[in-house]
């Protein structure tokens, strides 16, 4: 973490501790002669009346900076893009609602025991029923899931770029650029094989969601599995037969957007809504990224 985002994240101990030295140092600085001195003191004292204001009022109440840690949001936010967060719109406007970008206080089981500022997108709010199917590929008689594509298509990533599979709309996208089933049955050496596109689908209240914003469909399954932290009463069966999440009141269903590569809600649980503090709202930083988060 650079210098910057030590100083964004102060805390309020941290941050009372140096008014009161800018304060102290005004005082003594006031009682020169020196004009230099004086100017020195009223810079001091400017300094701490900002900071008290940034750092007590706005950051807690309004907006808050934040620094993107990794690349679980990819490709809507990319790691060490810098954005705005605004902390006042939970508080007196509204709920948070389906496709919005959060910041939260994660549950000390999401990070070794700490607990840390998450960012990651709403995917289920309280009523919400929600389940996850995985994406695959087969050619011929094989099942391809997200790994072995990978490794199979890596060629067609554009060079310099990582490789991501992405399962969209009966194609298949590696890294942005979309792969034939020829050429994708030439890959696997299996050049008169039929190929037959799977995507992986998030379904919510019996409806499937078209999510252009992922960097993959989801691999894995939900709820179920090893890493399932569902409790019984949060689970149904829909009339289809398959078992469903309900989200609980308080609750939300909150994931990446780089989704094969996100530690979120599917591995540590259902996020309690007093944790969450605010909305994405701007990338401030780099210039080159200066835009709204959606």
């Amino acid at each position: 973490m650079g210098i910057t985002e030590r100083l964004a994240n102060l805390s309020w101990p941290w941050v009372l501790l140096i008014c009161v030295v800018l304060l102290v140092l005004r005082y003594f600085l006031l009682k020169q002669k020196s004009q230099l001195a004086k100017s020195a003191g009223e810079i001091a004292e400017s300094l701490a009346v900002a900071m008290a204001l940034v750092f007590f009022i706005i950051r807690p109440f309004f907006i808050q900076a934040f620094f993107i840690p990794s690349e679980s949001m990819v490709p809507t936010l990319l790691e060490r893009d810098h954005i705005l967060v605004n902390k006042l719109i939970y508080r007196i406007i509204r709920e948070p609602e389906h496709g919005d970008v959060v910041v939260f206080r994660a549950p000390p089981e999401a990070s070794g025991g700490e607990e840390r500022d998450f960012i990651k997108r709403v995917i289920g709010v309280p009523g919400d029923t929600i389940r996850l199917t995985p994406g695959y590929v087969l050619i011929g008689n094989q099942q391809y899931r997200h790994p072995e594509l990978r490794s199979l298509l890596a060629d067609y990533a554009p060079r310099g770029s990582d490789v991501r599979v992405k399962l969209y709309r009966g194609h298949v996208w590696v890294s942005g650029v979309m792969v034939s089933d020829k050429e994708i049955a030439e890959a696997a050496q299996e050049p008169n094989a039929r190929v037959k596109v799977v995507p992986g689908k998030l379904i919510r209240n019996g409806k499937v969601v078209d999510e252009p914003y992922t960097a993959e469909d989801p691999d894995d399954v939900y709820p179920g599995g090893p890493r399932n932290l569902v409790e019984n009463d949060w689970l149904r069966i829909d009339k289809d037969g398959n078992q469903v999440v309900k989200i609980p009141k308080g609750k939300l269903l909150v994931m990446g957007d780089n989704r094969n590569d996100s530690n979120d809600a599917r591995y540590w649980g259902l996020l309690d809504r007093s944790r969450v503090l605010g909305k994405a709202w701007v990338i401030f930083w780099p210039i080159s990224r200066i835009r709204i988060v959606h």
